[in-house]
């Protein structure tokens, strides 16, 4: 299903899982993504930069940057993406978080965030193969089941919608969101989220689930109630994505070694 018209008011239009030159691989400082959001009717931006480059007092300094540069145009939300040694591919986003935290464990996530952030995400779930930590599945708010820099801007996970269902077999207010995943807002990979309104907190809309997922071929419900026969032909539309993107990137690197290699030849003739 193509994707609709974005709203016609910027407020209920936002972006979720970005990244601000407070994260070490980071491009735009805040004021540029201000900027960026002002050119593309952007409202709202849930922020997720890299706990590990932060402490107490730069959060803090982050809080205020962020607060400082919100208005009724652009509402800048700090956040973290947080990692976790024994964990590999474990990422657990705090969107809206108010209070500087540090745990060493997704236990201690889940159990130190309810008071303090707005919303909790699993990033990216295919690099833990889609198994997440009981802990995780009973505690968390929200699964990325379109991360548009690992999924592409084209299609969601099929996977991450199957682990999506599993986990609101048991509870089913945890919802399906499309996140940028964004470094670089030069490369805008068009995934959005509209709100049904713009009363109230954006974040907290979200977290109750009153939002739809955008991209630039489809839109679809927070719950993403997909049979598995839709499943099924996304996984195979993937597939065939995934081979195209793959055969595309084996040309790149070939047509940049034969320029390289050109470059090489006229050097040693000169």
């Amino acid at each position: 299903m193509a994707s609709p018209k974005l709203a016609s008011d910027p407020r209920r239009v936002g972006i979720v899982h970005v990244h601000s030159d407070y994260s070490h691989d980071g491009h735009d400082p805040l004021e540029r993504l201000r900027e960026v959001c002002i050119e593309r009717g952007i409202g709202f931006v849930g922020l997720t930069d890299h706990a590990e480059d932060f402490d107490a007092g730069v959060f803090l300094r982050y809080q205020e940057h962020c607060a400082r540069l919100s208005d009724d145009t652009v509402r800048l939300f700090p956040g973290l993406e947080f990692r976790f040694a024994g964990f590999p591919g474990l990422h657990l986003l705090a969107l809206g978080l108010r209070e500087w935290i540090a745990p060493t464990t997704p236990r201690e996530f889940i159990e130190s965030t309810p008071d303090i952030a707005s919303l909790t995400m699993v990033a990216h779930p295919l690099l833990v193969r889609y198994h997440i930590p009981p802990e995780v599945a009973n505690g968390i708010d929200m699964i990325e089941v379109w991360n548009a820099a690992y999924n592409t801007r084209y299609l969601p996970d099929p996977k991450a919608i199957m682990l999506l269902h599993g986990v609101r077999d048991h509870r089913p207010e945890v919802m399906g969101v499309a996140g940028l995943d964004q470094h670089d807002s030069r490369n805008d990979r068009e995934v959005r989220v509209i709100l049904h309104d713009a009363l109230g907190d954006c974040l907290s809309s979200m977290r109750a689930g009153r939002f739809l997922n955008v991209g630039r071929t489809m839109s679809f419900d927070p719950t993403v109630p997909w049979s598995g026969r839709r499943l099924l032909f996304l996984r195979r539309a993937r597939f065939i994505l995934d081979g195209v993107e793959r055969t595309q990137e084996w040309s790149a690197t070939r047509w940049a070694r034969r320029g390289t290699g050109r470059d090489r030849r006229l050097d040693r003739s000169q």
